[in-house]
């Protein structure tokens, strides 16, 4: 089995507040630290874990600036044979471009391979779309939101997929085909610090974005960063605790949600 996994660096903007500059032209990362996006880690491990029982190769594939060979050292680190990056120092906001550029370098590259593996969605742009558009694009089975792989052979997989209400859906999909790996589907390795150093010493093949951006069309256009509209500020309730509760009460009767 060769199995590609794309994995993505994304900002941790939980970690510190992001500035909009150039009059809402750009956001300001430099003070901003970056991590593995969350869904492609359970991506790469179930990846990892498939080739571990059926034999076969993984390789991480990463879209990005140089700094993205972080991600593709902790994938290597986690069990990946191979580090693939195409760089580039264009983000590509729009979906079905980054789908494109991918489906050209597939082609152009002729990267042989059994099952392509995709995390739900990344952290910073949360479209969720490129898997499915990338099957789309090069004719293949795609299954979604996935949360569980009951059985993988060489012509096909049986999954399961979250849906919504807390259902589940089995399905079969024939191979080669785009999984789109949710998370908890499995707990994710812990990777060290000298494992990741390790990784370093395996080579990582450089690519350059612009051999692969022909016919890349972004329907997506940034007009402008805005920073949320502010709410109300929250109504503290101060007091004894029955007096408390008959305010809150009111409260709630007085919007509705209590009759």
């Amino acid at each position: 089995m060769n199995l590609l996994v794309f994995t993505k660096r994304v900002p941790a903007t939980q970690e510190e507040e992001l500035r909009i500059v150039d009059e809402g032209r750009g956001v300001d990362l430099s003070k901003v630290p970056f991590k593995v996006n969350d869904w492609d880690n359970y991506a790469v491990e179930e990846a990892v874990r498939i080739v571990e029982k059926t034999g076969g190769t993984v390789t991480a594939i990463s879209m990005g600036d140089a700094e993205s060979d972080e991600v593709l050292r902790r994938a290597i680190a986690m069990g990946a044979k191979d580090g693939f990056l195409i760089e580039t120092d264009q983000i590509l906001h729009d979906p079905g471009a980054r789908a494109t550029v991918i489906q050209n370098f597939l082609k152009k590259e002729s990267v042989p391979f059994d099952a392509i593996f995709t995390g739900v969605q990344s952290e910073d742009d949360q479209f969720g779309a490129v898997g499915g558009i990338l099957a789309a694009k090069l004719g293949l089975p795609f299954v979604s939101m996935v949360i569980g792989i009951d059985a993988f052979e060489s012509d096909h997989i049986i999954a399961r997929r979250e849906l919504e209400g807390g259902l589940q859906e089995k399905v079969k999909i024939m191979l080669p085909g785009v999984i789109s790996i949710q998370t908890g589907i499995n707990e994710p390795r812990y990777v060290s610090i000298m494992g990741v150093r390790k990784a370093s010493k395996v080579e990582r093949k450089i690519f350059k974005g612009k051999e692969y951006d022909d016919n890349v069309n972004s329907t997506i256009e940034l007009v402008k960063w805005a920073y949320p509209v502010r709410k109300g500020e929250a109504t503290m309730l101060n007091g004894e605790l029955d007096g408390i509760c008959k305010e809150l009460l009111g409260i709630l009767k007085e919007k509705g949600v209590y009759q």
